[in-house]
This record gives structure tokens, C-alpha cells and sequence, in this order.
């Protein structure tokens, strides 16, 4: 499969691993598992991770469901363990909630194509082999990548 991947890739520079999955009726899952543009982090650096996205000046959350994609950018919040959950309560961002982070079982640093352009984003996995949920490294008014983010994230 690694091979059909990147394979896929050298020959259509504008394929996302979106794209990809679907052409190769396999789960995206499996596409970030074997495609050269994908590096697996190491879950118990989970703690690092969180609070390298609370040094950058905005994140781009995204939520994706069967039915709604939720889309937010702010600070990424500090938080708390309590009651098995790493609670998100930080007055200087509008990311709340709860997040069990024993159900993260892979997390993936990915550059891929978005509509066209060049995307990074840390992409959190389930035990079901779901995704959770993304951070993207954000965009600044013309569409560019924030290059401190990016920079960032390419030392993950």
C-alpha cells in the first residue's frame, strides 16, 4: 500500500491523502499510516505537544462529524486533569470542553493539499481508528501559512 501511496503522490502533486483514501477505497487511517508525508508523534509526549500549540499565536481547530465540521481558531487553551478528562477552561481562548486523552491512541503530524495549497495539521486518531480531531496550522489574512507555526510544527 505504501507504495500505491506514494506512487499517487509523485504523479499528481495536487492529490490530497483524502483524495487518496477514497481512490484507494482504503481509511484514512491506513493512508496516514503509510504515506511519506506523514510522521507519527509519540502519544506520551502528549503534554509536550499541547503546550508547544499554546506557544503559537492561534491554532485552526476542526471537529469533523458524519454531519458537521466544526471549524475554530483562537488560542489553544490551558488545561487540568480531573475526572479522567483533560479539562479546557482558559479565559484567553474560546476553546472549551473535555477531552479524554486515554482514547488517543495515534496522533499523526501531516502535510497534505487542502483546496489546492499546501496544509499541515496534527491530527488525533481514537481507538476506533476515528479521527478526533485536527489542529491546523493557521492562516494569516491573505491565506498564508503563519510562518512561526509552521516552523513550529516542522520541529514536531
Amino acid at each position: 500500500m505504501k507504495n500505491k501511496i506514494n506512487e499517487i503522490l509523485v504523479n499528481d502533486e495536487k492529490a490530497s491523502l483524502n483524495k487518496i483514501a477514497k481512490e484507494l477505497d482504503i481509511s484514512m487511517i491506513e493512508v496516514l499510516r503509510e504515506a511519506p508525508t506523514v510522521k507519527k508523534y509519540d502519544i506520551e509526549k502528549i503534554d509536550e505537544l499541547f503546550d508547544v500549540l499554546r506557544g503559537w499565536e492561534k491554532v485552526f481547530l476542526l471537529v469533523v462529524t458524519p454531519s458537521f465540521v466544526l471549524e475554530i481558531q483562537d488560542k489553544f487553551p490551558k488545561g487540568f486533569f480531573a475526572h479522567g478528562f483533560l479539562n479546557f477552561h482558559d479565559k484567553n481562548s474560546t476553546i472549551g470542553g473535555h477531552l479524554s486523552v486515554g482514547k488517543i491512541k495515534e496522533i499523526f503530524l501531516v502535510k497534505d493539499i487542502m483546496f489546492g495549497r499546501e496544509s499541515y495539521s496534527i491530527k488525533f486518531f481514537g481507538e476506533d481508528e476515528k479521527e478526533i480531531f485536527a489542529v491546523y496550522v493557521p492562516r494569516n489574512e491573505k491565506k498564508e501559512l503563519i510562518e512561526e507555526c509552521l516552523e513550529s510544527f516542522k520541529s514536531l
